[in-house]
């Protein structure tokens, strides 16, 4: 009879263990489809506005799955799959509809930017003990190129084939995203916390020293470079203006093509997020725990929301809704229009990373390493 359990108990760790242990492949007949946007893999301030949803704005729980370690990056959405990057230099890749979990790729150094994946290539930076940017064939899982960066800062982008990051050093460079060889790069010498923002052919850096720098895309020629004179962490959201949050509580409005400011508002909190917009106003949260809407053409507030904790994790643009996190440990769906709640969800642990969308469901990841998929 013992016999017989021990058998059992045998055969559960051997599967359990050989599911931990799976390596992730992508199938060889899943191509993603880059979007029309510049794709930097999680959070982009502009993404999800022109998308269609069947969002409906409750947040209820679909599934949810723990992955070891803390988040070191937003979650992104590559290849058809859910991708989580953790402390413990593990990428996580799961279904997006079910949350199964499709197997994982081991690094030898922390995951510093969440991952980046057009078509069958995923790009990301590893370090501080091997500090190299990777492209990654996720067909077979080699290398197809790797560059020797110290610290790469932020989410990269792709536009087209080029490949635009910054790193700690200060330097910002545009690589070709199929062979890693360098097309142009510059020396700043300010840290570009957040990495890039595009549009219309010129790349933006915002600068730790407050400086905000638009580079021309193929040349690199320096186009714009204004002082805003608070520092900048968090990526710009582009529309008909350049919106910069500031950490001194300063948020500016920018004629995208010369960097003048067009209107500026200054509010009582830091803003360590980045905003997001729609067709008539942006949005933006602060470290008192308000929401603000504003208008775009002029920065009035056309409605505020009141969170219970201070907002680090910029909201997004989900159809009608907009989907945000505060250190009250809940998920906020508020719309957009009014600013009246929808719905909000309680988690156990701080969000502190954006959620991402696919236009159906909001997925999130909190501090204990939970991965939460919520919708109808």
């Amino acid at each position: 009879m013992k016999t017989g359990r021990t058998i059992i108990v045998l055969l559960t760790l051997s599967i359990l263990l050989s599911g931990c242990g799976k390596k992730f492949r992508l199938e060889r007949d899943i191509e993603y489809q880059p979007s029309v946007w510049p794709y930097s893999g999680g959070y982009d301030g502009d993404s999800n506005k022109e998308k269609s949803s069947t969002f409906s704005g409750d947040l209820n729980l679909k599934w949810n799955r723990k992955v070891s370690g803390k988040p070191i990056g937003p979650l992104s959405i590559g290849g058809g799959k859910l991708i989580a990057c953790t402390t413990t230099g593990r990428i996580s890749y799961f279904e997006l509809e079910t949350g199964r979990y499709r197997g994982k790729y081991k690094t030898r150094a922390n995951v510093q930017t969440g991952l980046t994946v057009v078509d069958s290539l995923a790009y990301f930076a590893s370090g501080p003990a091997k500090n190299r940017f990777i492209c990654q064939n996720l067909h077979n899982r080699k290398t197809l190129w790797y560059a020797e960066i110290k610290d790469v800062t932020g989410s990269p982008i792709i536009k087209d084939n080029r490949i635009y990051l910054a790193s700690d050093f200060g330097s910002v460079e545009c690589r070709d995203r199929i062979n890693g060889e360098i097309i142009w790069q510059d020396s700043v010498g300010a840290k570009s916390l957040a990495g890039p923002s595009f549009d219309e052919g010129i790349v933006y850096f915002p600068f730790e020293n407050g400086r905000l720098i638009g580079f021309e895309e193929i040349t690199g020629k320096m186009i714009i470079n204004v002082d805003l004179k608070q520092p900048l962490v968090s990526k710009v959201a582009i529309d008909e203006m350049i919106f910069v949050s500031g950490v001194a509580g300063t948020f500016s409005a920018l004629d995208k093509k010369t960097g003048k400011i067009i209107w500026e508002r200054s509010f009582e909190w830091p803003i360590w997020t980045s905003p997001a917009t729609d067709e008539n106003m942006v949005y933006v949260g602060d470290n008192g725990g308000l929401l603000r809407a504003l208008d775009k053409n002029d920065g009035r507030t056309l409605w505020a929301f009141q969170a219970d904790g201070l907002i680090l994790s910029s909201p997004i643009t989900v159809g009608k809704f907009l989907i945000f996190a505060s250190l009250d440990k809940h998920l906020y769906c508020v719309d957009k229009k009014s600013g009246l709640l929808n719905s909000k969800w309680k988690n156990d642990h701080e969000i502190r990373f954006p959620a991402i969308s696919d236009g159906e469901s909001i997925y999130v990841i909190s501090q204990n390493g939970l991965i939460s998929c919520l919708g109808d």
